[in-house]
């Protein structure tokens, strides 16, 4: 993936969270000749072997109608305007190396215009890039762009882009990466927009919790000590020129797909699971950007590897069972159907069932309101904690005791599901089974 810019962050909601905003997945810059694009791509043919740019074009400078595969070539990333491309030894200093050309469809027909020129070479010059370097591009620290005929150089018969590919932090080259890719891996710090499935990460320093796609992370170990961990990229399936549906239709979209993408991940259902996203705004949106990313992420650090299939819902619990927490969840936001992970009582917990049910046990009775809800729930859950630790809730010296009951909605809807449980913010070792009888 090639650079992207970001808006901030925004706000947190539950379950499915905008972390970040893509925006301007691509960006383009005259060069007379053509523009400059940088770029998600794909699919291409290319043209020439890698290096075979010929005696007499080393250290000739060459507009970008000419450029071929394989030639290694400076020019000034700063420059607005980009009109010719010095051709350099792959062995001396370069900032870029091309991997191929490709000829529109419609060469020699009306100029289609930027947009369509950017639409056009989306999806091509990253498979290029990866057939040329012989590994997928995220891995590396490379990342590929393109430069796409403009007017001027479409109505002098140049109907080609040329792909290239250069170092992600635009430091030069010394040597070709054709066949190479492998030998210039990604360093300990990636950008959130880089990152790969299965990759566990923490913020790097100077960085906020409410990371954007373009916030730099360091790579950290899956078994403990990390707040991210990132499973999912994707593109949404909406046309090319579709007017921006608005940041709800977005936002919906987004988290439906990476429902999706977490369950093709771990082979569980996401429902239950707290994780972030980040989609396309209204600007980046215009630009064709249809990019999101998707990740657990927690501000606290994860201790465990997360295993997604380890994990139950709270409900579902079995009375004296032991637990932890999922990511994102504190004992103020747990919810019924939220996924805890059940550890033995002997290790380090946060939480413990004390007993669940249904309050209306024949699903008849009319909502009771907030008060009488909240009262029916307490008296059964008073009820089984004094079986269940051997004293009154209200007589122990234990600390919190939440219980759990249902709204007026839920109720309407046919939800008459309890719960009472113990959490604390310290963890325990023990069982609170018996402990005051």
């Amino acid at each position: 993936m090639t650079s992207v810019h970001t808006a901030a962050g925004e706000p947190k909601t539950r379950l499915a969270i905008a972390g970040g905003v893509l925006a301007g997945i691509f960006t383009l810059a005259l060069i007379g000749g053509g523009l400059a694009l940088t770029r998600d791509s794909g699919q291409s043919t290319a043209a020439g072997e890698p290096g075979d740019v010929g005696n007499s074009r080393l250290g000739t400078v060459i507009g970008a109608d000419a450029l071929e595969a394989g030639d290694c070539i400076d020019f000034n990333l700063g420059a607005s305007v980009r009109t010719q491309f010095m051709v350099t030894e792959c062995e001396s200093s370069h900032i870029a190396e091309v991997t191929s050309r490709i000829q529109h469809p419609d060469a020699g027909g009306v100029y289609p215009g930027a947009d369509a020129m950017g639409d056009w070479i989306a999806g091509q010059c990253e498979t290029a890039a990866e057939s040329y370097i012989d590994v997928p591009i995220l891995e590396t620290s490379l990342e590929d762009g393109a430069l796409i005929p403009d007017f001027d150089a479409w109505s002098n018969g140049n109907y080609r882009a040329a792909c290239y590919v250069k170092k992600v932090d635009s430091t030069s080259l010394t040597r070709s990466v054709a066949g190479i890719g492998a030998e210039f891996p990604r360093g300990e710090q990636v950008a959130v927009s880089r990152l790969i499935n299965g990759d566990c990460f923490v913020p790097s320093e100077g960085e906020s919790y409410d990371l954007n796609s373009n916030s730099m992370v360091t790579l950290a170990s899956c078994d403990s000590g990390y707040n991210g961990l990132f499973f999912g990229r994707d593109t949404l399936e909406f046309p090319l020129g579709t007017l921006f549906p608005g940041e709800e239709s977005v936002g919906e979209a987004t988290s439906d797909r990476c429902a999706d993408l977490f369950e093709a991940e771990y082979g569980v259902p996401a429902t239950g699971f707290n994780y972030r996203y980040w989609r396309p705004n209204q600007q980046s949106w215009d630009l064709d950007d249809r990019t999101i990313l998707c990740a657990i992420l927690d501000d606290e650090q994860l201790q465990d590897r997360f295993e997604p299939a380890e994990h139950l819902q709270f409900f579902e619990l079995a009375t004296g069972e032991c637990f932890n927490l999922g990511p994102e969840e504190t004992a103020n936001s747990l919810r019924l159907d939220d996924k805890v992970r059940v550890v033995r009582c002997t290790d380090a917990h946060l939480g413990q069932m004390i007993g669940s049910g249904d309050l209306d046990r024949d699903g008849s009775e009319p909502f009771p309101e907030d008060d009488g809800v909240l009262e029916l729930a307490g008296t059964e859950c008073e009820q089984l904690f004094l079986e269940f630790v051997g004293i009154s809730p209200y007589e122990s010296d234990l600390g919190n005791f939440p219980f759990w009951y249902p709204n007026e909605p839920g109720w309407e809807d046919g939800d008459r599901r309890f719960a009472c449980a113990f959490l604390d913010d310290s963890p325990r070792s023990e069982s609170l089974e018996g402990a005051e009888s």
